[in-house]
């Protein structure tokens, strides 16, 4: 094996030390699982089938990886408001009344702790495959029977390094919160490539639109015209549905460059390098005397996180495009919430006051009925109209010239504009932060100042 093989090996097996939970804790876990499971079976009630699903399940989870799926299915004659009722008195007897919360995806689910471990158990419908799906979660228990039937037990080691280093680089979760690769996605590239550095390696070649069809369900062209994603992997266990519908354009290229550079030089640092040092202080005044972001704090809508951050996006996407409608050029934009109490949003701009004069190009003078409708449209000028390489040109005064003013107009009509639960959020606070202010809010929220430091460095964390 060549030396560089034999390194790129070692810092594997290295950080496979570090991630992969000690034989005891995966059978300490297995079985509190396995405890969980028996005790909702030996529960009466309409459900018909328990399964444990997830990377616990599976034993393609990491170390300190406590999360507990179980699928609770029920017979398709069960109604949604009696799948709710069901969860509710199964929750109650896994955790002990009110000691549990109700989260949400298609319909309500239970969620709560017992030690370490945190518990989701999710009501579904009992399928034989997914041309019978009564609801988006019958997929999972599918999803865990593919998975342990393809998986060799290596293979499931690969799994935990790709994880590892997806989180290394900020690339792994389903959430709207990361638009990234999930959990699903990892194990289905494992047993597509073979192997993690195959999996790297393929990935460094992967192009805009990339099709993955592990079961040839699909032809290539038809899931390109089925599918407006950046990478569609069709769903082994349904043909019409892309597993990696959640991750993001940006996401994508980041795997792809991440996985190009380990290749070329190898390191530990991949797999824990969002782990890096938070500016101090001093320094991120010195970057705030040079560069200016535009930093606005709301407050904090009254909705579960994933929704707020789906929210949150959104918002900040309008803004953008607000911004781009009036020619102030956004650079970046981030978003960041501590899922409590406020959310931020930033912009970098090319420059937050704009010439408050600006040039207006129209159509060709050999176009003469648009050039009459552009004549009669700017009689009022700076200066023109002129003809400059054959056009119609004027030089007139820009409606909005200072970036700070324009943005809190847009706040003001959000308050009046936006879904009921940002409303409220922007009604508490919806400010611009000065530099002060940023630099206050930096020293005393650990939190934020994590966030606002990967802002301003700028640079991928693999770099």
């Amino acid at each position: 094996m060549p030396i560089g093989r034999d390194k790129t090996r070692g810092i594997m097996q290295s950080v496979l030390e570090k991630i992969k939970p000690l034989p005891k804790e995966q059978e300490n876990d297995q079985k509190f699982a396995e405890q969980i499971v028996q005790k909702i079976r030996g529960l009466e009630g309409k459900h018909i089938e328990v399964v444990l699903a997830g990377s616990v399940a599976r034993n393609t989870h990491l170390k300190n990886d406590k999360d507990i799926d179980v699928f609770t299915l029920f017979p398709s004659n069960v109604n949604e408001n009696e799948l709710e009722s069901h969860t509710s008195r199964i929750a109650d007897h896994v955790f002990g009344k009110k000691k549990w919360e109700k989260a949400f995806s298609q319909h309500p689910y239970a969620r709560g702790k017992i030690g370490e471990h945190v518990i989701e158990i999710v009501p579904g419908y009992k399928v034989e495959n997914a041309e019978n799906l009564k609801s988006a979660v019958d997929r999972s228990p599918l999803h865990a029977k593919y998975v342990v039937h393809k998986l060799s037990e290596k293979q499931k080691d690969e799994v935990r390094l790709l994880k590892q280093f997806l989180k290394g680089i900020q690339a792994y979760g389903a959430e709207i919160k990361t638009e990234s690769v999930p959990g699903y996605v990892t194990e289905l590239l494992i047993i597509h490539y073979g192997s993690f550095l195959e999996a790297l390696a393929a990935a460094s070649n992967w192009k805009k639109h990339e099709v993955i069809d592990i079961e040839k369900r699909l032809a290539e062209n038809k899931a390109s015209e089925t599918f407006d994603s950046p990478l569609i992997i069709i769903d082994p266990v349904d043909k019409n549905r892309n597993v990696a519908a959640a991750l993001s354009l940006n996401q994508m290229a980041r795997f792809i460059a991440a996985s190009r550079e380990f290749l070329k030089k190898p390191g530990e640092h991949f797999f824990f390098s969002h782990k890096q040092k938070t500016l101090s202080a001093g320094e991120i005044k010195k970057r705030l005397e040079k560069e200016e972001p535009l930093v606005i704090e709301t407050g904090y809508p009254n909705v579960v996180w994933d929704i707020a951050w789906g929210q949150l996006k959104r918002l900040s996407k309008k803004i953008q495009n607000e911004f781009e409608q009036k020619e102030f050029a956004v650079l970046r934009r981030e978003v960041f919430t501590d899922e409590k109490n406020y959310m931020v949003l930033v912009f970098d701009l090319k420059a937050n006051v704009l010439e408050k004069a600006m040039m207006r190009t129209g159509p060709e003078v050999f176009d003469g009925h648009n050039s009459d409708s552009f004549l009669s449209a700017h009689k009022k000028n700076l200066s023109g109209p002129m003809i400059e390489n054959g056009r119609w040109v004027v030089e007139i005064e820009r409606q909005e010239w200072d970036a700070k003013k324009f943005v809190q107009k847009t706040l003001e009509h959000s308050k009046k504009t936006e879904k009921e639960e940002i409303r409220k959020a922007l009604k508490k606070k919806a400010k611009i932060l000065s530099s002060k202010e940023i630099l206050k809010k930096y020293s005393s929220d650990k939190k934020f100042a994590e966030f606002f430091s990967s802002f301003m460095r700028g640079k991928e964390v693999f770099l």
